[in-house]
């Protein structure tokens, strides 16, 4: 009997807990489907476009000049080695004359034995007073055959008058002379020759002699170099040429100068005939005075960067290389859409370009990189940074 109804109240526990189970999850399920109900429905909505933000630059039309970088060796203009002229001993070295001095024109470096040289011109001169005394002595013979032959009044031919008044003899005695003269100055030049001078301002690079040393022609004696200026030969392609502006000045900076210099200016002389082995472009010669002096000094060899100036353009836009597209056109931003332009390129630089005609007033360039740009297309500008 007890075993009865513990069975019972078990049964009836097992169908209470089911009952639960199944009230619960019919709550669930009405509320899930009320709160479904009730939600709001989306609703499909047209996506506005969003114009791009981009950075432009205005179109300024001023006047600019423009340059053409490049580079070139600097050469002295004047590079000697100074020989003897004549044979002689090296008697006296000037203190002066050592390798790296800067002299003046004229100044004496080295003084040869003169002796030989000194007698030599006292030959010549006594050659020359005998010479010219023998004309005398002939001149005045030539005189006493005039006035015979005048007294005489006898008729001769050309030939015999020129004998009895001793033509031949007196143009004899003027050679004789000039040639003593000429001996006379070619020994005076063989002494001044004794004293080795500097030819020009410059500096010495080299001394090969010394105290007792025996010089000839062949001998060489110094290597001198001119400093008053230098020459740089620079090579630019041929399509800069026309614009080349040799009146103006061209900027020289030396190796190891600070780049935002003031660097040294120098002259335009000359474009060269021929162009270069190497890559076929043009040559300019140009001339730096006084390369040696003021702050920066530009040494013979030196490789130094050279700007060299262009004609100015009046109206003319300057822009980045990379804003000016392949085709030569420029992307610009005219009220609010992108817009291509063709302008005229007046010169085209490594790192920027000259353009003249061919923009509106309200355009400005396209300075940011739009993937896929189209003309047409909405854009917005960004405002400029403080």
């Amino acid at each position: 009997m007890s075993s009865a109804n513990g069975s019972s109240l078990s049964l009836w526990q097992r169908s209470k807990s089911t009952v639960l189970v199944v009230v619960v999850l019919a709550i669930g399920v009405v509320g899930f489907n009320y709160i479904t109900a009730s939600a709001p429905k989306p609703q499909r909505v047209k996506p506005q476009p969003v114009a791009r933000l981009v950075e432009a630059v205005p179109v300024t039309l001023a006047s600019s000049r423009p340059y053409w970088l490049s580079g070139g060796e600097v050469r002295a203009a004047e590079q000697v080695a100074l020989a003897a002229q004549v044979s002689a001993r090296v008697v006296q070295l000037s203190g002066q004359a050592l390798p790296g001095a800067r002299l003046a024109k004229g100044t004496l470096l080295a003084q040869l034995e003169k002796a030989d040289f000194e007698l030599a011109l006292q030959q010549q001169q006594a050659a020359l007073a005998q010479a010219e005394a023998q004309l005398q002595i002939e001149q005045g013979q030539a005189a006493l055959a005039q006035e015979e032959y005048a007294i005489a009044a006898q008729p001769l031919s050309e030939q015999e008058r020129a004998l009895v008044l001793r033509e031949p003899q007196i143009a004899s005695a003027r050679a004789a002379v000039a040639t003593a003269r000429a001996n006379v100055q070619q020994a005076r030049l063989n002494l001044a020759r004794t004293e080795i001078r500097m030819p020009f301002d410059g500096q010495i690079l080299a001394r090969h002699i010394s105290t007792g040393s025996q010089v000839g022609s062949s001998t060489p004696l110094f290597e001198v170099v001119r400093t008053d200026h230098f020459w740089v030969e620079v090579k630019v392609p041929r399509t800069f040429l026309p614009l080349l502006d040799t009146t103006a000045s061209a900027l020289v900076m030396p190796a190891g100068a600070d780049p935002h210099g003031h660097g040294r200016e120098a002259s335009i002389l000359h474009v060269l005939p021929g162009v270069s082995d190497s890559d076929r472009q043009a040559v300019v010669l140009l001339q730096i005075n006084n390369p040696l002096g003021g702050d920066l000094p530009v040494l013979a060899g030196d490789y130094v960067s050279v700007q060299l100036p262009g004609r100015v353009f009046e109206q003319a836009v300057v822009i980045d290389s990379r804003y000016l597209q392949d085709d030569g056109t420029v992307w610009v931003v005219h009220q609010n859409q992108l817009q291509r332009r063709q302008p005229e390129v007046l010169f085209r630089g490594r790192e920027q370009v000259w353009l003249g005609k061919g923009f509106s007033p309200e355009d400005r360039i396209l300075s940011s990189r739009v993937d896929a740009a189209v003309a047409g297309m909405s854009v917005r500008l960004q405002e400029p940074r403080p």
